[in-house]
């Protein structure tokens, strides 16, 4: 009887059949091509496991069978513990981008934010405290060219374009054609208890797609990282007029 109940919880191939059902229910998150790599090698794994056999046959057995399932399904339940969140999908959706990273960080400045939204406003002021920044390129009052540092001693450029402009409230700003890496975001200034809360939407579209997004993350190369030292670094220099080059911010 339990054998019988064992072989009822658990799929053809060892795998849980809970799993089974949240896998071959859930949405796609595996693209094509590597759907199809999956489904061989899943199966090659399967078929060393069953000439091997013993403990280690098992074990291949069991991760070729789920290796093959991912293929089959499309779907990755690492890549949705760590992937894309809804936000950022409908954020790529909304920009026609293959994927998004995306993050909303806030800090509270001891300043008014008539007085704080002017100094963001000047974009020549954004490099005193985004330290990634080279220089910022004004053009017109909508319209800047940016150069941006990017690992491995290179650097990335696009012209970003503003959407929106709410004075002592809200900046909004797109990437605009042609960007080495597509982006957006928004900046919010809001009266709170010690001064202006200043909230901040990044998101981008990570080169590598899905893949380069969760690189990224597992790297610590996300915006949201970045960006919670650079609003902590405007407080500094709005506070104090100097910001610390340092990673020890909380």
């Amino acid at each position: 009887m339990t054998d019988m109940v064992r072989s009822q919880q658990h799929g053809q191939h060892g795998l849980p059949a809970d799993l089974l059902d949240r896998v071959t229910s859930a949405e796609p998150n595996v693209g094509e091509a590597e759907r199809v790599l999956s489904v061989v090698a899943g199966a090659g794994m399967v078929a060393w496991g069953v000439r091997h056999g013993g403990v280690a046959g098992m074990v291949a057995g069991v991760a070729g069978a789920a290796l093959a399932v991912r293929g089959v399904t499309g779907y990755c339940p690492v890549y949705a513990s760590i992937g894309a969140n809804g936000d950022e999908r409908h954020f790529a959706q909304e920009h026609g981008w293959s994927t998004a990273a995306s993050t909303v960080q806030r800090v509270t400045i001891n300043k008014p934010r008539s007085e704080i939204y002017r100094f963001w406003r000047n974009f020549q002021n954004l490099p005193r405290f985004m330290e990634n920044i080279e220089r910022i390129d004004v053009h017109s009052n909508d319209r800047s060219h940016w150069v941006v540092k990017a690992p491995a001693g290179s650097r990335v450029e696009w012209d970003a374009i503003v959407t929106e402009d709410r004075p002592d409230e809200r900046i909004a700003w797109e990437s605009g054609e042609n960007a080495d890496v597509r982006n957006a975001g928004w900046v919010e200034f809001q009266e709170a208890p010690g001064g202006t809360e200043v909230r901040a939407l990044i998101a981008y579209e990570p080169p590598g797609g899905e893949l380069g997004r969760m690189l990224a993350k597992l790297w610590e190369r996300e915006p949201s990282q970045q960006a919670h030292m650079d609003l902590h670094r405007l407080k500094q220099v709005l506070e104090t007029g100097e910001a610390r080059r340092d990673t020890g911010l909380h």
